[in-house]
């Protein structure tokens, strides 16, 4: 499949850190941050599996913003696990597909992740609304063989509850984080050891984080800097 010199020409552009020096003729770079929702770890990542970002920032084109904050980028994994043999790293690869609005609308993307920020802090205590939720958690009193109350058990019903706190923390954990990266940062912070790199020989792109460690985890709240080519909405 021949390759379009348009997407070719902006894929190039999307790891270039140099992006105030385009020319007016040159096609548009978007920037993005978002947090990812969900913890990814190699070990156990499929290829195919769903990865969902929330964005922090607008994407704004013409002066139209065509991906507000607050929408969810859509990704995959593309592979995961240890590769080579004298020098074996572990890589986990990312590709994003698209966006999807707080209006429904869907938006094909071309896109790479430039840049990764580790939370600060991934314990979910800290946050004021898993902490209300969590003191409401009904909690099984008794006494006897018969009760819970001792080894601190919880009903199925009781747990459940449990975890839909954490997934909402999770997200307004998220929503609620300033921007802790810039349009120019690079690499992976807060992540020893770990590099960014990417393959751009056939669209889509794919972004690969790599490692020298047993496996790669992006935790909860990582906000990620992505660079794409300009989005635009069909009319």
């Amino acid at each position: 499949m021949r390759k379009s010199p348009y997407i070719v020409f902006s894929i190039f552009l999307l790891v270039s850190t140099s992006l105030k020096a385009q020319s007016r003729n040159s096609p548009h770079v978007s920037t993005v941050i978002a947090v990812l929702e969900k913890s990814l770890d190699s070990k156990n990542a499929t290829v195919g599996q769903e990865i969902a970002l929330l964005t922090l920032t607008d994407v704004v084109v013409s002066g139209e913003t065509i991906i507000p904050k607050g929408s969810r980028l859509i990704g995959q994994t593309a592979d995961a696990g240890a590769r080579g043999n004298d020098d074996r790293k572990t890589v986990l690869a990312i590709r994003i597909d698209k966006a999807i609005t707080n209006q429904g609308a869907e938006i094909s993307l071309q896109a790479i992740i430039a840049a990764i920020k580790a939370p600060s802090d991934d314990s979910l205590t800290a946050d004021p609304l898993y902490g209300m939720m969590h003191s409401n958690e009904p909690k099984m009193i008794g006494s006897g063989a018969g009760s819970a109350a001792g080894t601190g058990n919880l009903s199925a019903s009781s747990k459940a509850t449990s975890t839909a706190a954490v997934a909402t923390a999770q997200v307004k954990g998220g929503m609620d984080s300033s921007p802790q990266l810039s349009d120019d940062s690079q690499g992976a912070i807060g992540y020893e050891g770990m590099s960014i790199s990417w393959s751009l020989d056939v669209p889509p792109p794919l972004t690969l984080f790599m490692s020298k460690a047993k496996s790669i985890k992006l935790k909860a709240g990582t906000q990620v800097l992505l660079r794409m080519a300009e989005p635009h909405v069909a009319r």
